[in-house]
């Protein structure tokens, strides 16, 4: 096993530079994710998948794509509707905008989003969540997420629900800040609601950075706390999917050592990914890290996960329902039909 495998990075521009790709090709990181920096044209996008893909041909590419902000594809595709919008209609209209989010991804062969948000609407408005709410109740949240995630799958795209276990009673953006949420545990109940309606649908689950002194008396960061991912996550809800970490490079985690350092706790904590989102070149530390006899048995309990979790992927991206939409099309039309309908959806809803 590799520890390499339980590690997602990024490149830093549009082109697979030489220094990357050696990096890359020698240590072989289990996926990739792609942001805007890495995103031109669509004919430039096709490239540096096909580069990507050359280089890691096993690996998981990923993407935010929620709609709205985060929205990594919408100057190729034109924007898709965000979670705040959805949430003023019927969980078809999500049904409908999480099944074009994922033929727009699939048009350049992008394996996993990492959407819906499924925190609640705490009423908070300084942690980055606002218009990714579905709602501000586990009613409102919970069938309009299940319906977008639905609809990434039939479009041949996997999901993973975030931010565990809840960011919406954050006062503060973890990209940038400490978010300490002080509710007791009888408040917060609420928040993990959708996770455990969605998590099993879904297979994949993202651990957010705040700290919850209901779950943590140590006052961990969730990230980096065994006690909101074993024992929360895992003991009491019961998931036995993949555990993703939130980009380790964020300033929430900053007090907590350096980045081989946090990923290291993070992936004893019970991440089972780790997201490095910047400093690629940090990759052979961590590896090395996690490459010990003390890791020896989460790195096995971690690989069996993702293994599993490719193998779903795999099996959506072949699924005959996934092509339907497309099928006959050259990638022009494809990439127009994508294009008309979103901007149909979005009109639609204005």
């Amino acid at each position: 096993m590799r520890a390499a495998e339980q590690v997602f990075v990024a490149i830093p521009g549009p082109t697979l530079d030489p220094a990357s790709e050696e990096l890359l090709a020698e240590h072989q990181p289990g996926g990739l994710i792609l942001f805007g920096r890495n995103i031109e044209d669509a004919e430039q996008l096709t490239a540096l998948v096909a580069d990507l893909r050359r280089v890691l041909p096993e690996a998981i590419l990923a993407i935010d794509a929620e709609g709205g902000r985060v929205d990594r594809l919408k100057g190729l595709v034109g924007p898709a509707p965000a979670a705040g919008v959805l949430a003023l209609h019927p969980a078809t209209v999500a049904l409908q905008a999480g099944t074009w989010v994922a033929q727009a991804l699939r048009l350049f062969d992008i394996d996993l989003d990492f959407a819906p948000v499924v925190d609640l609407n705490r009423g908070e408005v300084d942690n980055a969540l606002d218009g990714r709410y579905f709602g501000i109740t586990p009613g409102e949240v919970t069938p309009r997420a299940r319906a977008f995630l639905r609809g990434l799958q039939a479009g041949g795209v996997g999901g993973c629900v975030k931010h565990f276990p809840g960011l919406g009673g954050a006062s503060a953006d973890t990209h940038f800040n400490v978010a300490r949420i002080d509710r007791p545990a009888e408040v917060l109940r609420a928040d993990l609601d959708p996770f455990e309606a969605l998590g099993r649908l879904a297979g994949a689950v993202m651990i957010g950075h705040a700290v919850y002194p209901a779950y943590d008396p140590e006052l961990r960061p969730a990230t980096l706390s065994p006690a909101i991912i074993g024992g929360l996550l895992r003991s009491k809800l019961g998931f036995g999917g993949v555990a993703f970490s939130d980009d380790l490079e964020m300033k929430a985690l900053d007090a907590w050592g350096d980045l081989p350092e946090r990923s290291e706790a993070a992936f004893a904590a019970g991440c089972d990914i780790l997201l490095v989102c910047h400093t690629l070149e940090a990759l052979p530390e961590i590896v090395a890290r996690l490459e010990t006899p003390a890791h020896a048995a989460r790195l096995h309990e971690a690989n069996r996960r993702l293994s599993f979790f490719r193998q779903r992927l795999l099996t959506l991206r072949t699924s005959r329902e996934a092509l339907k939409p497309l099928k006959g099309l050259d990638e022009a039309e494809r990439l127009a039909r994508v294009r008309r309908e979103l901007d149909g959806l979005q009109t639609g809803l204005a």
